[in-house]
């Protein structure tokens, strides 16, 4: 039986499922949300809502696939790693199904694939479909897929895997990186391993299984004896009982913060008991006291995508995808190009002297965007704070309450307050209510101040 950390949150005296918790819903399963879907949420309850993050998601899967085909080689160049980054960017500000695109990047990083080594991106491309696909299914059908993807089998040396000279690299981090994690496993059971995979190649963009390349003599492999192929080797994976631990600390992690050792306890228990179906152990997560609670309010630092795309869908900003990627590279996270195979250390590595400013930048320059694109205004500031507003006091609760919830201390409230009527040449408080060029200036003095906050950087 579970303990009481993931059993299912209910409300206490004076407590409701209110814009705090569903805004926190909302950016660790997704990135972001509008004060319209965070009130949605609300209206719809917690259980309704974390229901609605499972939705079928095929008839947008396939509007994509038709939008995608129909742009490729012509605006989208399969080639080009920058057009395919900017692509996906654009879906995950626009999609309907953001956990989907949210689990999507969680996988991205955790089998973590550099288009530098593999040199084809429309490879890359098709391994970002095989993850979402996957995104949310059960954990040991998406590692298989990844064994076999043509992306993986470049970037982890499969291909020169052969039963003459195994090549270790790929059964190493299958291992380490991908299932149970370094110490429930020997070197003797990685080279076995290898032997496993031998012969697992591909032809172009397919899995081929070479059968003269493949060692079909047996193999021993974390106590078990046979012979083996990579099929094998994983299911073997999955009933170690440190993968089901090693995974549910990743996703707590991912969607969470950092847990508790008894925390983490109930969580491994909790996805073995789901025999490791993600779906099943997110619903459980998102529903869940420990989810709700303090230790994961605002705990976690986002990442350069959930912060410049929750930003992005918050305040409904229109810029050009390939902006928005440059921004994100720029604060330390080029998609398909994580650092290592480890992918992104994120948390407090994500912040340093150089990715720092360039959040700032991020928050100044989006918060002048002004005028019409050919998509719609830029940025919408009068539908967050409408220029009839006109007591700062009203204009500093609008923006704390759209873009912390209420969150920010009086310090800071204070502080905002007094930039909103205060420039250079001094207090202008009168000509702030009496003048709208002057509050829609000062707003977005207001509004670029918060998004530098650290406390917003706090998810």
């Amino acid at each position: 039986m579970l303990a009481s950390h993931f059993a299912p949150w209910t409300p206490g005296p004076g407590e409701s499922f209110d814009s705090v918790l569903a805004a926190h819903l909302l950016r660790r399963a997704g990135f972001g949300a509008s004060p319209e879907e965070v009130q949605q949420a609300v209206d719809q309850g917690l259980e309704a809502t974390v229901e609605g993050y499972f939705a079928d998601t095929s008839e947008e899967d396939a509007d994509y696939a038709r939008v995608f085909d129909s742009l490729a080689g012509s605006i989208v160049d399969l080639e080009d790693p920058g057009a395919v980054q900017a692509w996906w960017i654009h879906r995950m500000v626009h999609t309907r199904h953001p956990l989907r695109e949210k689990l999507t990047l969680f996988w991205h990083g955790h089998f973590a694939t550099n288009y530098n080594k593999v040199g084809v991106m429309p490879l890359m491309q098709r391994q970002l479909e095989t993850l979402r696909a996957h995104a949310w299914g059960d954990f040991p059908d998406l590692v298989l897929a990844m064994a076999r993807d043509p992306a993986m089998l470049i970037w982890l040396d499969g291909q020169t895997n052969t039963k003459e000279h195994p090549n270790e690299n790929f059964a190493r981090e299958l291992m380490e990186l991908f299932t149970c994690g370094i110490g429930n496993y020997a070197e003797c059971d990685i080279l076995e391993a290898a032997r496993a995979f031998s012969g697992w190649h591909r032809e172009g963009a397919e899995f081929v299984f070479h059968a003269e390349e493949h060692d079909f003599d047996r193999k021993t492999i974390l106590g078990r004896s046979g012979r083996f192929d990579g099929g094998d080797v994983v299911d073997i994976l999955m009933q170690v009982p440190a993968t089901p631990r090693f995974m549910a600390g990743k996703l707590l992690r991912f969607f969470a913060g950092e847990p508790a050792p008894d925390v983490l306890d109930e969580a491994a228990r909790l996805l073995d008991s789901t025999q490791l179906n993600i779906k099943w152990f997110l619903r459980e997560l998102f529903l869940s006291r420990h989810f709700h609670s303090e230790a994961c309010l605002r705990k976690r630092i986002a990442s350069p995508a959930e912060y410049v795309i929750g930003t992005v869908r918050t305040l409904g900003i229109r810029v050009p995808a390939a902006e928005l990627r440059d921004r994100m590279t720029a604060m330390g996270q080029e998609l398909f190009a994580p650092p290592n195979v480890k992918g992104w250390d994120g948390e407090q590595k994500w912040i340093n002297s150089a990715t720092w400013p360039a959040r700032v930048a991020f928050a100044q320059d989006v918060s002048q965007l002004d005028g019409e694109s050919p998509f719609g205004r830029r940025l919408p500031l009068e539908a967050t704070v409408p220029l009839d507003l006109t007591e700062p006091e009203d204009v500093v609760a609008r923006l704390d309450a759209i873009l912390m919830q209420g969150g920010l201390d009086e310090g800071v409230r204070a502080a905002l307050r007094e930039l909103l009527v205060t420039t250079d040449d001094g207090a202008v408080a009168d000509t702030y209510r009496g003048d709208e060029g002057v509050r829609y200036q000062r707003n977005r003095e207001a509004l670029a101040t918060i998004l530098s906050l650290p406390e917003y950087h706090a998810i």
